[in-house]
């Protein structure tokens, strides 16, 4: 005992200790230890060596390392500061402990090594499956995973075979928006897209089809990357109003770049909406409380937390579409 009583830490012996000792990568000691065929036979007795001098055991193997799955369900973000996000997380946590799991969360800021870094962790705590937003990692590497862990993503689709998804009906939501920016006489539309992610973006693709479709022919140079977030929103809007002052309607790709946007209007002198009307995409709780209270398409994100772990426990490799709708306050 201390002097104050307590016993002293005993520090936990991780996964990177072992990969030290054994003089191997992260990842090589994760796969050696779940006995994967593309690790020699050399190397996974050195790295089982090392774990075994070390005493490193996994914290969430109760039920054996290699022949069983633990009731861990890893939730992969990309931000956690979005207010996105723990919306999302409520409905995945309800949903897995109704299932009789526990939910492991990892924020990978999008860069494609943090969630690679995520899924390997998940696989050495034996986890009963991942589900998440990647936005960093190209397909042919998340597909590789998926055919070692059970995998659900979201908003973005892998082959059919490999994994299930979640989305958002982007399509229908993008069009409303589109054509409530539509409405007036002199709309000339732009659009603040993400600049994160790997994936090609179902917004950007919908926004340019449904303004062909209102006879706007070919707006893709209205089109201005940016952080998904407010200041990436107010930077992105001031670059394309400089470039097209004529732009009198704004779809954001989420509610964070809309706010930004509304904000770069109004810093240029401009009203909202009598000037440039904006729409955003989420729906995130302070939307309705801004002056002025922002258009948005809302998307239920407890629901969608929901049905990634309905879709995993599913066991299917099922491309899940859910629904949305448009919200007009007072920016369009």
């Amino acid at each position: 005992m201390t002097e104050r009583g307590r016993l002293p830490r005993v520090k936990r012996v991780t996964i990177e200790d072992v990969a030290r000792e054994a003089g191997v990568g992260r990842q090589t000691v994760s796969r050696a230890l779940r006995d994967l065929p593309e690790i020699a036979p050399d190397t996974r007795e050195r790295v089982l060596a090392a774990a075994t001098r070390l005493g490193y055991r996994p914290s969430a193997l109760a039920k054996g390392m290699r022949t069983q799955r633990s009731d861990v369900i890893a939730l992969i973000v990309s931000d956690i500061a979005n207010p996105f996000y723990p919306a999302v997380a409520r409905g995945v946590y309800d949903a897995a402990e109704a299932a009789g799991c526990s939910v492991v969360l990892y924020n990978t800021d999008a860069d494609p090594g943090r969630e690679r870094d995520a899924i390997e962790d998940a696989l050495a705590r034996s986890a009963r499956g991942v589900v998440g937003f990647f936005y960093g990692m190209p397909d042919d590497v998340l597909a590789d995973y998926a055919r070692s862990v059970p995998l659900v993503v979201a908003d973005r689709e892998l082959p059919s075979e490999v994994a299930a998804s979640v989305s958002n009906d982007f399509a229908t939501g993008t069009a409303a928006a589109v054509e409530l920016l539509a409405r007036r006489p002199d709309a000339c539309l732009g659009m603040l897209d993400s600049s994160v992610g790997v994936a090609v973006d179902e917004r950007r693709l919908a926004f340019v089809t449904a303004c062909a479709a209102l006879g706007f022919g070919d707006v893709s140079a209205r089109i201005v990357q940016g952080p998904p977030t407010i200041p990436g929103g107010t930077e992105a809007a001031r670059e394309l109003l400089s470039a097209w002052p004529e732009v009198n309607g704004i779809f954001a790709f989420n509610d964070l770049m809309g706010i930004g946007a509304v904000q770069a209007v109004l810093a240029r002198g401009g009203a909202v909406p009598r000037d440039c009307a904006v729409v955003g995409f989420d729906d995130l709780e302070m939307s309705a409380y801004l002056n002025p209270p922002l258009s948005t398409v809302r998307i239920d994100k407890y629901d969608h937390g929901q049905a990634l772990v309905r879709a995993l426990l599913a066991d299917t490799a099922d491309r899940i579409s859910l629904p949305v709708s448009l919200i007009t306050r007072a920016t369009a």
